[in-house]
């Protein structure tokens, strides 16, 4: 499993199934209120599908990596479980109010937190962070990616806890940069990052050291006394490689595991049915929706559109074939983003309301109970990938609401490499049904921009699928991108909701969320958008 920025999702694995949320994680069994008190020390098991490669998160994007690596780094900045942006390694958010950010963004200050030392005692300063900046602009390191880090100009470190950051040009997610800081004691005078045996004996900042990995078995990391937040409550974890869902669940039946991560839907049942387990459902960005072709005069009429939303259950939907695993979305901002706005909320099913929209629009119910006007039907294809069971399931569910509204949906399973190269990318649909996942910053103007509609102008490179042409927003998605104020971002952002909300370029439906189940008996487990370890100091036992 991979992480990234805004990308297409086929989304026939549901592995790391992630949905929304301005939530906080949910269980489906609530824990019994407990008097106990949080037990110090003891090894929690952590149960994964997959083992990591290396143990240098800037040379690889597996989710496994990224986990085991948040136990043993710290980056300048960390989101929280509601997605906040939070110090680490520094001492605040850098952002114009606090002086941290230049007026024209372009030279962003961060203060460091003093007596920070890697695990081997060595002193953490400014010149690490300087260092992982020229690691990652090294051409012969082979990192995941270089965006961001690319339009620094430099960076001055005037004393050990100052960091300047000099940008060439503006760049608006310049908190989502240094995320992983490395030590620049152990690995200035490596000569090739790619095989050094850092990778595999990491030394970092964080909670926890890497004490043993036993190949195909486990990793086990013990808490690191030293650490800047204070020595976590556990004395160890264990990341157990357990390749086979079912014998994950197995084990954690038996005990053998206290958390099962990324469980898959079709074990929901299984797992829920578990005692002294909790499932717990973390809403995420993978966002599931369907697009209108605008360019298509069925769907120029905005009457249809609303009405077509007007005419779907999303609850039901959520409830029907995501067996509750999953949030109605209202727009394309998850909840768990800064930018996502709580007043644009999800508007239950109303069949006469939609068939309003339609008879004051001059649609006429036709003989065969579908709505129809000079001579047109309203009656168009709803593609969506070929082989994905739970995409299909959520067609064949929209095809029969829209039915009772009067509208007729037909379901086209659609070759997946043949969906998202040909009929996203040469917007060959009426209606598409997939699904895109947002990464740590909320820039969707690949998506909504109208300079971003695909075609022969700018080689077929935009996501603007749907063809929405809004001044406004385009505006609105520009001005996002050119400020430096967080502020003026996130109202930015609200407003374009709204106007999904009105516009209705795409039928939003439902951010996924990610599943796990967790013994009763653990505390503070609290998974949001920076990963289900990001708070591992504070895990204990009751």
């Amino acid at each position: 499993m991979r992480r990234g920025k805004w990308f297409l999702l086929a989304l026939i694995v549901v592995l790391a199934i992630t949905g929304c949320g301005r939530f906080s994680p949910s269980a489906d069994k609530k824990p019994e209120e407990s008097k106990k008190e949080l037990r110090q020390g003891g090894q929690l098991v952590y149960g994964s599908l997959q083992e990591p490669s290396l143990l240098n998160p800037l040379l690889s994007d597996l989710l496994s990596v990224s986990e085991v690596s948040s136990l043993l780094f710290n980056g300048l900045l960390r989101a929280n479980d509601k997605g906040e942006w939070m110090p680490d390694l520094a001492l605040d958010v850098p952002n114009l109010q606090n002086g941290g950010v230049s007026r024209d963004g372009l030279t962003v200050t961060y203060r460091l937190r003093p007596g920070v030392v890697w695990h081997d005692g060595a002193a953490f300063t400014a010149q690490d962070v300087k260092f992982t900046w020229q690691l990652i602009m090294n051409p012969k390191a082979n990192v995941i990616s270089r965006g961001g880090y690319d339009k620094i100009a430099s960076i001055d470190t005037p004393d050990a806890t100052t960091v300047v950051v000099h940008f060439r040009e503006f760049y608006a997610p310049y908190l989502t940069l240094f995320s992983v800081i490395l030590p620049k004691h152990i690995l200035e005078n490596v000569p090739d990052i790619n095989k050094a045996a850092f990778n595999r004996s990491p030394i970092g900042t964080g909670p926890f050291k890497l004490k043993e990995w036993r190949m195909a078995e486990a990793i086990i990391l013990e808490a690191n006394p030293q650490f800047f937040r204070g020595k976590p409550v556990l004395d160890s974890i264990e990341y157990k490689v357990v390749p086979e869902m079912n014998l994950l669940l197995t084990q954690l039946k038996a005990g053998e595991i206290d958390i099962a991560s990324n469980l898959d839907l079709s074990q929901l049942d299984q797992a829920r049915s578990l005692d002294n387990v909790n499932v717990v459902t973390t809403p995420n960005s993978i966002w599931e929706h369907a697009d209108f072709n605008l360019d298509k005069p069925l769907f120029q009429e905005v009457q249809v559109r609303q009405a077509i939303v007007a005419g779907v259950d999303r609850q039901a939907i959520v409830a029907t074939v995501l067996k509750n695993a999953a949030v109605p979305a209202a727009g394309d901002q998850p909840p768990v983003s800064w930018a996502y706005n709580p007043s644009v909320t999800v508007a239950g099913r109303n069949v006469n309301a939609a068939r309003g929209l339609l008879d004051q629009a001059g649609w006429v119910t036709g003989p065969d109970g579908i709505y129809a006007k000079n001579g047109v039907r309203l009656s168009f294809t709803l593609a969506y990938p070929q082989n994905d069971k739970t995409r299909e399931a959520v067609a064949q569910l929209l095809v029969q609401q829209l039915k009772e509204v009067g509208i007729e949906a037909r379901p086209l399973a659609v070759e997946k490499e043949t969906f998202f190269n040909n009929t996203l990318k040469n917007r060959r649909f009426d209606m598409a049904l997939y699904a895109w996942a947002a990464g740590s910053d909320p820039d969707n103007s690949d998506l909504w921009n109208s300079r971003h509609i695909p075609g022969w102008n700018n080689g077929y490179a935009g996501r603007n699928y749907p063809g929405w042409r809004n001044p406004e927003v385009d505006g609105l998605t520009e001005q996002a991108v050119r400020t430096p104020d967080l502020e003026t971002r996130k109202q930015a952002y609200f407003r374009i909701q709204e106007i999904i909300n009105q516009e209705y370029p795409v039928l939003p439906l439902y951010f996924h969320t990610q599943l796990a189940a967790v013994r009763k008996n653990i505390a503070n487990y609290k998974p949001g958008p920076a990963g289900a370890l990001w708070n591992a100091w504070q895990w204990g036992f009751r």
